[in-house]
């Protein structure tokens, strides 16, 4: 993308309201099984815990995380207040968008045994705002949407914990095909 005049309004419409409703796409469960599948992280980084909605029209995704104590980074971030890390959640978001690559190519809401994630690397975050800390015992929901996907894929991710906006990105990855 030679411009990023169009930042202005993807943050725009990302930093409200979440980016699927309760009643968009298609309701599924999809837990770690499936996930290392899509993804080629793996524990302790492999920070999606399960996806519970596919919009394939919209190119939208919703899955979740529970945050436990002794999840990476909150030793130390920080003792006797841990918050979890604002750079893990753009990695959370950013996991969850890459799980679109396979639910756009194939159109299902499959994952068949044989799939292989792809081979990704983040490039850039162009943008992230943290409003509300997430702490041991938060159940997030986490909310993925592609912006462009072209040589590299755009995307817009969102963390809510309950009703509050807890934070919001867009990053870009390269995918390597």
């Amino acid at each position: 993308m030679a411009s990023s005049d169009w930042l202005p309004g993807a943050i725009q419409r990302i930093r409200r309201t979440p980016l699927m409703r309760e009643d968009d796409g298609t309701r599924v469960e999809l837990g770690r099984e499936a996930l290392e599948r899509l993804l080629p992280h793996r524990s302790p980084m492999l920070l999606v815990d399960g996806i519970d909605r596919i919009d394939h029209v919209a190119g939208l995704v919703r899955g979740h995380r529970r945050l436990h104590p002794d999840d990476l980074g909150f030793a130390g971030h920080f003792p006797g207040e841990p918050i979890y890390p604002g750079v893990l959640l753009i990695e959370t978001m950013g996991q969850l968008a890459i799980t679109l690559l396979h639910f756009q190519g194939v159109q299902t809401t499959d994952v068949a045994p044989g799939t292989v994630p792809p081979r990704v690397r983040a490039t850039h975050i162009h943008h992230a705002t943290f409003l509300a800390p997430a702490v041991p015992g938060d159940l997030l929901t986490l909310h993925a949407g592609v912006v462009e996907h072209n040589f590299t894929m755009i995307a817009a991710g969102q963390v809510f914990k309950g009703d509050t906006l807890v934070a919001y990105s867009i990053a870009e990855v390269y995918v390597d095909e």
